[in-house]
């Protein structure tokens, strides 16, 4: 038999790139996507589509992700999206310990309460509150140089912006919403970690917001969503009493529904704040209602622009 010599490739997505960020807070993976029908040049044709942007913080997560979604909605509907990814450097770990600052939302005093970790025991090595310089640094340079480098002919710029955060990700997007409304037109927080440093955002950010003199301009729409079975678990098939009950303990502080609720309760009549809406998903634990909210809020985003 003639043997046959096949030559592996490192597998990959048409019409997508990399690059590492070099900032003042560190290195970050940019992972960018552009439609499938464009070249890989990164060129529009000129069919004067519009063209929309979702910028996603732990890209290592959900970059790939959303570019499936997107790519389903440009097949079946038309749409014409960007997928920015800002995520770590690639190590064995998808979420990077740096992850603790940059998506975090900064205390209005300066201290921060201890988190609790799986285990029971405060988390110690990890620094707090760098949401808001975390998101100057994703204004000031690596939405530039997208726009500006690796898409200068394609309408950018001027074309309607999302973000997306899941867990302490959606406390990032909660903050940013929260101090720079008009950067993005949709806000998708998804379970967001609104417990964090005894709901700070709540007494400070969000109240700033609230009580703006004047209301943000465009005012843009926040999606909060949470999976049901965040707040109120379900014992898993062969999960022991012990392990369940430990779930429950680390679960029941965060109170991820009734702070989601209570939330856009308080936002739904604040004119900084074009539409507010919210999502459960059934049956849905933490990790799982991430893939879940990402859909949901990709669709949204894109398909109703009102």
């Amino acid at each position: 038999m003639t043997q046959v010599t096949i030559e592996i490739e490192q597998g990959h997505l048409p019409n997508t790139c990399q690059y590492t960020a070099r900032t003042r807070r560190g290195d970050y993976l940019v992972q960018v996507a552009w439609p499938q029908f464009w070249n890989e040049d990164r060129v529009q044709p000129a069919d004067d589509a519009p063209v929309s942007t979702i910028y996603l913080v732990d890209g290592n997560a959900y970059f790939f992700t959303a570019v499936d979604f997107t790519r389903r909605l440009e097949s079946m509907n038309g749409t014409r999206t960007v997928v920015v990814g800002i995520g770590y450097p690639v190590t064995k770990f998808v979420f990077d310990p740096r992850r603790g600052s940059d998506l975090t939302a900064p205390s209005l005093d300066g201290a921060y309460a201890a988190v609790i970790g799986k285990d029971g025991k405060p988390m110690t090595g990890i620094d707090f509150g760098g949401a808001s310089d975390f998101l100057d640094v994703i204004q000031t340079d690596i939405i530039p140089f997208v726009e500006g480098t690796l898409f200068p002919e394609a309408p950018l710029r001027t074309s309607r912006k999302a973000l997306y955060g899941h867990s302490y990700g959606g406390l990032f997007t909660l903050n940013a919403i929260f101090t720079k409304p008009t950067h993005f037109d949709t806000f998708i927080a998804a379970s967001p970690s609104i417990w964090f440093n005894d709901c700070s955002i709540v007494k400070g950010q969000e109240a700033q917001f609230r009580a703006r003199e004047h209301p943000a301009d465009p005012a843009p729409r926040l999606l909060i969503t949470w999976g049901s079975g965040e707040q109120y678990l379900v014992q898993q098939p062969g999960e022991s009493d012990e392990h369940f009950k430990k779930r429950e303990r680390f679960a029941e502080p965060k109170k991820m529904k009734d702070n989601a609720v209570d939330m856009a309760a308080r936002l739904e009549d604040c004119p900084s704040v074009r539409d507010v809406y919210t999502f459960e998903f059934e049956g849905e634990d933490h990790g799982s209602a991430a893939p879940v909210a990402l859909q949901r809020g990709i669709m949204k985003f894109l398909l109703d622009k009102k």
